[in-house]
Parts: C-alpha cells; sequence; structure tokens
C-alpha cells in the first residue's frame, strides 16, 4: 500500500467518523431492573476471577523467585503443616466473626432507615426547559450548545448573567432556583 494510498484510506476514515455521533452510550442507571444489575455484577465477578486465575502461573514463577519456596520447605518437609492449621482456624474465626458483625451492622441500618433512599436523583431536563430557564430561544441555546469556546459572566449572588459565545453575546433573565421536576 503506497503512502498516497494510506493518506485516503485515512480520510474516509475521518470522513465516516466526521458525522458519528458522541453520545452513543446512554448512561440511565435507573432504567436498569435488579435483575440485569445482578446478572451483571456476576458476570464482572466471573471475569474478574478468570482474570486473576490467567496470572497465577506468572505469579507462582515470581514468588519462587522471590524465595517462597523456603515457606513450602517449612510448612510441608518439616511438618508445619498442623500448626499452621491451627493458626489457619483462629483467622478463619476472625474472618466469620467481622462478617457477622457487618452483618448485624447492614440488618439494624435496614430496620432503622428501612428502603428510605437518601441519594439525591438526577433531574433530566428538555432543550426547551432549559431554554425557558435561561429565557432564550432555541436557536440561541442551539447556537450556544454548538460553540467551541464559551464565557459566562455572573452576577454578585454567583448566577449565570451573560454567556458569550465567539459570534454572540447572550443575556440571561433573573433565574429561579429551582427549575427541575422529578
Amino acid at each position: 500500500m503506497t503512502r498516497e494510498q494510506q493518506i485516503n484510506k485515512q480520510n474516509e476514515v475521518n470522513d465516516l467518523l466526521r458525522n458519528y455521533p458522541d453520545d452513543l452510550i446512554i448512561n440511565r442507571p435507573d432504567l436498569k431492573s435488579r435483575p440485569l444489575i445482578f446478572g451483571e455484577g456476576i458476570l464482572t465477578l466471573i471475569f474478574w476471577g478468570f482474570w486473576f486465575y490467567l496470572w497465577l502461573p506468572l505469579i507462582s514463577v515470581v514468588a519462587w523467585l522471590l524465595g517462597f519456596r523456603i515457606l513450602y520447605s517449612h510448612i510441608i518437609a518439616l511438618g508445619g503443616l498442623d500448626e499452621f492449621l491451627v493458626q489457619l482456624n483462629i483467622f478463619s474465626i476472625g474472618i466469620f466473626a467481622a462478617s457477622g458483625i457487618l452483618a448485624l451492622w447492614s440488618f439494624y441500618n435496614l430496620k432503622r432507615y428501612g428502603a428510605y433512599n437518601r441519594r439525591n436523583k438526577f433531574y433530566y431536563t428538555d432543550l426547551h426547559g432549559l431554554a425557558a430557564h435561561l429565557s432564550l430561544s432555541a436557536g440561541e441555546l442551539a447556537e450556544i450548545q454548538q460553540a467551541k469556546s464559551l464565557i459566562f459572566s455572573f452576577n454578585d449572588q454567583g448566577e449565570i448573567h451573560t454567556i458569550q459565545t465567539p459570534a454572540n453575546r447572550f443575556a440571561v433573565a433573573e433565574q429561579p432556583k429551582f427549575i427541575c421536576t422529578p
């Protein structure tokens, strides 16, 4: 493939991507069902486990090179396995106790707060609502959205006073405090 053909091919790709929308991924987790969220979590856990499983041979070689073969000789060859199992038993009791305390704490919070979700929701607004809030026309809002750079001016209360694009300057009327409804 000659240099000119490579450039032509790259130009074709650039032309195809120029009109490609940037917002193809719609991030609306509130529309997912519980089984879908659970399935995604299980699938993620399975593939992370598989990923760690693929690294085990390399981890074993590095451990062997760092001298963990001494651990093997002390536990297996010298008979330290019995003491290791005793310590493992004590360690597992501690893990189960900590897990139980965490489960009790979680149950207490569930009983105390119930299913009340105190997290704030995202409120989505349409372009017409935003244009009305800023007292702009739909065309002016579209121009603002298409601008490469914007300059915002704020009044003493911290509210938007004007929005300036390279071509125009738009005055924004005083805004009410809350425009979104659930």
